[in-house]
């Protein structure tokens, strides 16, 4: 990677690039797409970016004539959500292969599916959990209660990763006479069964690879010594969808854990809530949260299945996910 890029518009104007700004090209590519303020909190904390709001404003606008970025204006209504946000740009995809930061036979042609997301709010949400938990967490330490050995460095780029499910995906091979069903143990195995959808790429002729379960996202944390590497697996609750179909999640989440006892999955339910912007009409999501648990524990076949599967579980509110996640990393190994 070169420290400097100069990239000419014409021959008076030019564009001078820093690995800072490749950093944040790389981010946004691997995000899909951020608001303007999710940008600026990650660059700020990990390419060193030292500069107002105003200062990254103007400097995304230059990103966006040199097609490097893409960015559009979200707005709901006159009192409603309103604010800017960002996808990778085609110069952007050419820059950072070239810069060998994405290998070079990468679908450029994906990227224009990366604004076309049917809940734009959903997504960004589910973005600022990951924003929250990457910068906030980043640099703390959690030790054995026993020992002085660490359980989790938290420390991003080098033990904590963040994914699309897209890329790390929860499959398995199901050969084509296995029932299906009987892959629970639990009253919903049958709406289990029916989400699992097939790949027909594959060209094997005794079965196929299914989908287990897709989070909204995940970040993955590296565990030291002998702890588990830890799973947590984002599912943002914009509190519309049926408490049963997100108990429908848990037993899907379930068989992930099971066929993976030396991973640690946590089902990290976020409740979105007014912390996202000063413009939400969300609640504080406590109350939502408090729903879900009280429902998730009076089912006797949801708390078997999430004792013998290993699943752990964290429910909370957006504006106190850290915090929770923090204590399920303290507290399970």
């Amino acid at each position: 990677m070169q420290d400097k890029i100069i990239l000419k518009k014409n021959a008076r104007l030019r564009l001078e690039l820093t690995k800072s700004d490749l950093q944040l090209l790389a981010f946004l590519e691997q995000q899909r797409m951020l608001t303007i303020q999710q940008s600026y909190t990650y660059a700020k904390k990990f390419c060193y970016m030292n500069m107002t709001d105003y200062s990254f404003k103007n400097r995304i606008r230059k990103f966006e004539d040199y097609k490097l970025i893409r960015g559009y204006h979200y707005s709901e209504g006159f009192d409603g959500e309103r604010f800017k946000y960002i996808c990778i740009g085609s110069k952007g995809i050419d820059l950072l292969i070239e810069q060998n930061l994405l290998d070079s036979t990468y679908n450029k042609s994906k990227i224009y599916k990366f604004d076309k997301k049917k809940n734009i709010i959903h997504f960004l949400m589910t973005q600022q959990v990951v924003i929250n938990l990457l910068t906030q967490l980043d640099g703390k330490i959690i030790l054995y209660t026993d020992s002085n050995k660490g359980k989790y460095l938290l420390f991003y780029d080098e033990h904590v990763s963040s994914y699309s499910p897209a890329v790390l995906q929860y499959t398995e091979w199901i050969r084509k006479e296995k029932n299906l069903h009987r892959q629970n143990n639990g009253s919903y195995h049958a709406k289990i069964a029916k989400y699992m959808t097939p790949n027909n790429r594959t060209t094997e002729i005794n079965g196929t690879t299914m989908t287990i379960v897709k989070p909204d996202w995940i970040v993955k944390i590296k565990g030291e010594n002998e702890t588990r590497d830890a799973f947590i697996n984002i599912e943002l609750d914009m509190g519309t969808e049926p408490i049963e179909t997100i108990i429908e999640k848990v037993f899907k989440y379930a068989i992930q854990a099971e066929k993976n006892p030396y991973e640690l999955h946590i089902m990290n339910i976020v409740i979105a809530d007014n912390s996202f912007s000063n413009r939400s009409r969300l609640s504080d999501g406590i109350r939502r949260g408090e729903n879900i648990a009280k429902q998730l524990v009076s089912d006797p076949q949801v708390v078997n299945r999430i004792k013998e599967s290993g699943l752990k579980i964290k429910i909370s509110p957006l504006k106190y996910n850290n915090e929770a996640v923090y204590t399920a990393l303290q507290k399970y190994s």
